[in-house]
């Protein structure tokens, strides 16, 4: 999903103090055709520290098409972006636009449920501390609600203590921290490793029931299943054949090279390289009885088969064997966020 910040990692405001001046201003829906340069001033001056080059992409983008006055048929077709900013909110205040948040549906499996994304949550630094962000994620849990959403979800930054102090006085629950890793196309190619009993194969498709149990241990569904907008589901292990064909029409298919030991799955690492793409994205499991073993053979064997692609990693934060051998293979650390969640069920 193209995004501004992918995370509602904003400035969330305590509750107006007794010396702080009252709010006189109001909630209304995102209106295209005026908002688009103002907010994309508000969640630059917001994010910009934390923005990633689609998000920049993006603002541009919105100040170019508020310029040309293109409207909402155009940029509603632009990105997935200009759909949340569409369905999202702004406060005004004293004549001015002074907060935004941003709505997307999830789009998780239908049998997991129906859960809608609340991002780039964003107040000016002048109407901070007065309970507009606060306002904005109430507001935006009703219409939630409303749709029939039974989940609202999140992810934020893990040291924005302000931030996560608000969202846990709403009920949303930690569900787990994840660190995005990035290595260079250019990183140093590291040697083979020496042979070992561990057997590096592809998934047979009629193994994804052993897979798929292995995500049910290290990846539970309460602690944020496989990932951001992943909840732990069959649909992700298995498909029927033309969902297959068109998945891998689309995207190339995601390979799922997994390690057995005396015919077990213990390990699995999904390799997402796209079609002519130069960035590889993966996801990592492993049984923790093949620690540090088996996390060692796949990547070495993914940094060495993929030498000239950069490669993208999501990984639990609490997983310090992962970590230190990231680390040895020239990963970095991009940005570490807490998934969080509000059930709505009831």
């Amino acid at each position: 999903m193209t995004s501004l910040s992918s995370t509602a990692n904003n400035h969330p405001n305590t509750p107006p103090s007794s010396t702080g001046k009252a709010l006189t201003g109001h909630v209304r829906p995102v209106n295209l055709r005026t908002d688009l340069a103002p907010l994309a001033d508000l969640i630059e001056l917001v994010f910009s520290s934390t923005m990633d080059d689609n998000g920049r992409a993006a603002i541009r983008d919105m100040r170019s098409l508020s310029k040309i006055g293109l409207g909402s048929f155009f940029l509603g077709r632009l990105n997935e972006l200009a759909q949340g900013i569409s369905m999202g909110f702004v406060w005004e205040e004293e004549g001015r636009l002074a907060g935004n948040v941003s709505l997307y549906p999830a789009h998780w499996p239908g049998s997991v449920g129906n859960a809608w994304i609340i991002a780039n949550v964003a107040v000016h630094p002048k109407y901070q501390r007065r309970g507009i962000a606060r306002r904005l994620l109430e507001h935006s849990l009703n219409i939630i609600r409303m749709r029939k959403g039974t989940d609202a979800i999140l992810q934020v930054d893990y040291d924005n203590h302000r931030a996560i102090g608000i969202y846990d006085r709403m009920g949303f629950i930690r569900e787990r921290a994840f660190t995005t890793w990035g290595r260079p196309s250019l990183a140093t190619i590291p040697p083979p490793l020496n042979p070992s009993d561990l057997f590096i194969t592809r998934r047979r498709p009629s193994e994804w029931q052993a897979e798929f149990q292995l995500a049910q241990l290290v990846r539970p569904q309460e602690q944020g299943g496989l990932g951001w907008l992943k909840p732990l589901d069959k649909s992700f292990f298995h498909k029927p054949w033309w969902q297959q064909i068109h998945h891998w029409f689309t995207t190339g298919g995601i390979e799922h090279l997994i390690v057995r030991d005396n015919d077990q799955l213990v390990a699995t690492l999904w390799i997402d390289s796209g079609i002519a793409s130069l960035r590889t994205r993966m996801m990592l499991m492993v049984h923790p009885d093949y620690q540090p073993q088996a996390t060692e053979a796949l990547l070495n064997n993914v940094v060495r088969r993929f030498k000239n692609n950069a490669l993208i990693l999501e990984h639990p934060y609490d997983d310090p064997v992962t970590t230190e051998l990231l680390s040895h293979y020239r990963f970095r650390p991009n940005r570490t966020v807490w998934h969080m969640r509000l059930p709505l069920r009831g």
